[in-house]
């Protein structure tokens, strides 16, 4: 490179300037290119500038925030000096592979992603092939931009993808810029959307001003070019606005008005004119909110007050307290935006989190591939550490699985096979097979971050209880100003015309309702409407239906009456092995108490089994038909006298007799009853404690079990034998007696009385939550959760009215001070002010819960991981670029970007 006229200066932080005419004389030439292709061999070099021209030149840009000056100049020197050595020919192992895919054939891999053949490259640098295979060179795959000067920039797709320029580049850590932001909020917004769903992305920040995206990211989860890809599919999803967002200037104007007018109002009362046309314009967005609230919403909104007293400012001439009065309207309203986009991104985090890429098992290597790649049937490797991705079943291994974002359950679950997983959440310990059911959005954490996301936005557009409470205070306020327009002139009814009453709660209710919304969804409770939780302190009666609700779905076995010549345990032994193939309620609880008991099962043969009657298994030699009463009387088996009697009395109590014949006598018969869930009374014991009057059961069963288990459990009413479709009537009946009803039922057959009941709960879970029509979904299945909801309902309803007090005790002051003392506007502006800044904050309290709950969740799952990492070492999880060896043998890991 010595006979080159090569000059080198830095012009700039991050950049260097190579001068030569030999290299850069032209742009397109084999010279040029083979510089570029050792060049961009350096991880460090984000873009290359080429110059042609009188002074040829190549601008060689690297983040000065990650690499140093000297370190890069070291590298680029390194490899000019290699260039050289090899006279200008292509490294031996062939051309780096800049597009950022893993290599197939030992070729380089700018991304550090793992070679097919195992083969990998860590540092960025073209790993060494065989030096006997033919040097190939070939321009490399660049994003490359031309200039109207004729300069010719070259650029990583990964540091410039779709625009993207990469302004910091640390690990865990990226600052990308792309000017297609710009003034472009939809955009923005289309970015964070997706960046909230991505397990790895710790916190981001977009600006469309500034046409910057800043993500921290977990280097253990995605890598830098991964983080650019779902930038890129971010923005290629979204629909790209036609024209630019309106500059919001109002908060910077409004500050910049408040020093002229205070130097207009106290010392250069001619500038009075000028500070008075800002005060102004800065007070147009209240004019406008109370031009909609008036004409459009028809109602008397605070708005409406606002508009008064900036009228009344200018009416005084109170420049500075109305200058200071729209700044604090102003940054209210950024203040309260940010707040609930906060809010809401804490909601949706309870559920939205999954890893865009997974380790698909295919012909026994584990290859990484995109989530949108999978189909059902696919099957994918989980290690301990990981999130579970999709929603599927086990069919290899065991695993302890924290299932808390989407049941609520504080203690793992272990899971083995055949046994069910849901997308977000996380492996404890262990390592798992999961063939796929459903990925992406069809997964039941995708369908519940939708919901709240829906859930969230209705709530914010509807008018919420804080406003109401705000627009009944208006006639009032304009009352109390009347009179203070006669006793203290226009100065006087301005300052009580400020004191509203509306002016924090609207913005404090709103924000205590999505607080207490990430607290529901933090303990596994989805509220699917947001007015269903203001409505449940409200409930006076709560209705549930008996059949999965207070009763599981499987019965339990009571009595097991053997006939003569058999035993109690030889019956249910048979009857056991006969339904071992079957996963219906009945065979369930017969088969769990054979192994309560710890009863070996004979084999069967020939089993045969008539739908709706029963089954015939040969056992032993011997025949076993296990059904109804029918099934035996059409096999031609007599029930004995003391069977009979049973049945009568089991009929009576509302249980259900399973007959079990033996060759051609009946062996014996099994009762089954229902299995009361263990919490029912507890749970009735706390409703009645947080003020339920009325508590009842709704059921299709006969009169006796139905009254026989309201008693048991102490409930006010019954209403048996009522079919599906009448459950709704007996909700109406309810109403109309002046009750306001929650119904409590499994969602299955009772859709119409969910939608007619004031609140309406489903105990069916995750898995169906997308046919769901209740309010409220209890996402791990049971009632344990009831009393909870009750008491989040009841501190929502405190917070706000504690908000309430917060906001008419300092108001209520500084209206009595503006006719004992005098108060005048500025008084009352910053008592409104700091009244509705209290507010603010005490509508957010609910979220020092959630932030409790969620660490104290992390240490629990870190000592769990902890324990079992100690009692198993050998599932502590490996370095995800080497992790090989289990129980099928010998595996490979590969690295796949796209495949």
């Amino acid at each position: 490179m010595s006979s080159l006229d090569l000059a080198i200066s830095f012009p700039a932080r991050g950049v260097i300037r190579l001068s030569s005419l030999a290299l850069f004389g032209e742009a397109d030439g084999a010279t040029c290119r083979r510089f570029l292709e050792r060049v961009f061999q350096a991880e460090e070099i984000s873009e290359v500038t080429i110059t042609t021209g009188d002074a040829p030149s190549a601008e060689l840009r690297f983040c000065p925030k990650t690499w140093t000056l000297q370190a890069v100049a070291n590298r680029v020197a390194s490899l000019l000096r290699h260039s050289s050595d090899t006279n200008g020919q292509a490294p031996p192992n062939g051309h780096a592979a800049a597009n950022g895919h893993a290599a197939a054939n030992g070729h380089g891999s700018t991304n550090g992603h793992a070679a097919k053949n195992g083969h990998a490259s860590t540092n960025g640098h073209a790993p060494h092939a065989a030096q006997d295979k033919p040097a190939r060179s070939s321009k490399p795959s660049l994003s490359v931009t031309r200039g109207r000067t004729g300069a010719v920039r070259y650029a990583r797709p990964a540091a410039v993808a779709s625009g993207w320029q990469v302004k910091l580049d640390r690990p865990g850590r990226l600052h990308l810029k792309n000017p297609v932001l710009y003034r472009k909020n939809d955009l923005c917004q289309a970015i964070e959307r997706e960046l909230m769903s991505v397990l790895g992305v710790e916190k981001y920040k977009t600006g469309s001003i500034t046409c910057k995206v800043q993500v921290d990211y977990d280097p253990r989860q995605l890598t830098r070019d991964q983080v650019v890809e779902i930038l890129d599919a971010a923005l290629a999803g979204a629909e790209h606005p036609t024209k630019l967002d309106k500059l919001d200037l109002h908060l910077p104007i409004c500050t910049a008005s408040l020093p002229l007018a205070a130097v207009a109002q106290f010392a250069f009362p001619p500038l009075l004119p000028v500070a008075a046309a800002a005060f102004a314009y800065t007070s147009i967005p209240t004019f406008k909110e109370a031009r909609q609230v008036l004409f459009v919403e028809k109602r008397l909104g605070v708005d409406v007050l606002d508009a008064i007293v900036v009228v009344g400012c200018l009416g005084t001439m109170s420049i500075f307290p109305g200058a200071v009065l729209c700044w604090c309207l102003g940054f209210g309203r950024v203040l309260v935006k940010k707040t609930q986009d906060d809010s809401k991104k804490l909601l949706l985090n309870a559920f939205g989190k999954q890893p865009r890429y997974v380790w698909l098992y295919r012909d026994g290597i584990e290859v990484q591939v995109s989530l949108d790649k999978l189909q059902k049937g696919d099957l994918i490797v989980v290690n301990t550490g990981e999130v579970v991705p999709v929603d599927g079943h086990v069919v290899e291994g065991m695993a302890m699985i924290d299932q808390h974002a989407l049941t609520g359950e504080s203690t793992p679950a272990e899971k083995g096979v055949g046994d069910r997983v849901f997308a977000s959440t996380v492996m404890v310990a262990g390592k798992v097979f999961v063939s796929v059911e459903t990925s992406g959005s069809d997964t039941a954490s995708a369908k519940i971050s939708q919901i709240l996301n829906d859930t969230a936005g209705f709530k914010l557009a509807s008018q919420h209880k804080g406003e109401v409470m705000a627009d009944r205070a208006v006639i009032p306020t304009l009352a109390i100003g009347a009179v203070g327009m006669a006793a203290m002139g226009p100065a006087g009814a301005v300052a009580v015309l400020n004191s509203d009453f509306g002016t924090g709660i609207r913005m404090a209710a709103p924000l205590a309702m999505l607080s207490s919304l990430a607290l529901c969804a933090n303990k596994g409770i989805l509220v699917k409407d947001g007015r269903a939780l203001e409505l449940m302190n409200e409930v006076d009666t709560v209705l549930f239906d008996k059949t999965g609700t207070l009763t599981r779905e499987r019965p339990e076995v009571g009595r097991v009456i053997a006939g003569e010549g058999f035993d109690p345990d030889q019956i249910l032994g048979y009857a056991a092995a006969a339904e071992r193939k079957f996963h219906h309620p009945i065979a369930l609880a017969i088969l769990h108490k054979a192994k309560e008991l710890g009863l070996d099962l004979p084999a069967t043969d020939d089993t045969q089994y008539k739908v709706g009657y029963g089954i015939t298994v040969h056992i032993d030699g011997r025949t076993v038909r296990v059904g109804s009463k029918r099934f035996m009387e059409m096999e031609g088996i007599d029930l004995p006298p003391e069977i009979r009697e049973a049945l009568d009395e089991a009929h009576r109590e509302g249980y259900t007799m399973v007959m079990v014949g033996v060759d051609e006598q009946l062996g014996g018969a099994i009762e089954l009853q229902a299995a009361v869930r263990p919490e029912v009374k507890e749970i009735i014991a706390g409703l009645r404690k947080r003020g339920i009057k009325h508590i009842a059961i709704i059921s299709g069963d006969h009169e006796a079990p139905t009254k026989k288990l309201a008693e048991s459990l102490g409930m006010d009413r019954y209403f048996a034998q009522v079919l599906p479709a009448d459950k709704a009537d007996y909700v109406e009946k309810l109403q109309k007696e002046g009750c306001k009803v929650c119904f409590v039922g499994d969602g299955i057959n009772d859709s119409i009385a969910l939608k007619k009941a004031n609140v309406s709960i489903s105990l069916r879970g995750a898995s169906s939550i997308a046919t769901d029509t209740a309010h409220i979904v209890f996402l791990e299945e049971g009632l344990a959760k009831l009393c909870e909801l009750r008491d989040i309902a009841r501190e929502l309803d405190r917070n706000v009215k504690r908000s309430w007090s917060m906001i008419l005790a300092p108001n209520i002051a500084c209206i009595a001070g503006v006719f004992t003392m005098g108060f005048g506007i500025m008084a009352s502006v910053a008592t409104n002010n700091v009244a509705a800044l209290a507010a603010l904050a005490n509508g957010m309290l609910p979220l020092r819960k959630v932030a409790q709950i969620e660490a104290e969740r992390r240490h629990r799952l870190e000592m769990t991981q902890s324990y079992a990492m100690e009692r198993n070492p050998v599932h502590a999880p490996a370095p995800k670029a080497d992790r090989r060896g289990d129980a099928r043998g010998d595996r490979r890991r590969v690295l796949a970007a796209s495949a």
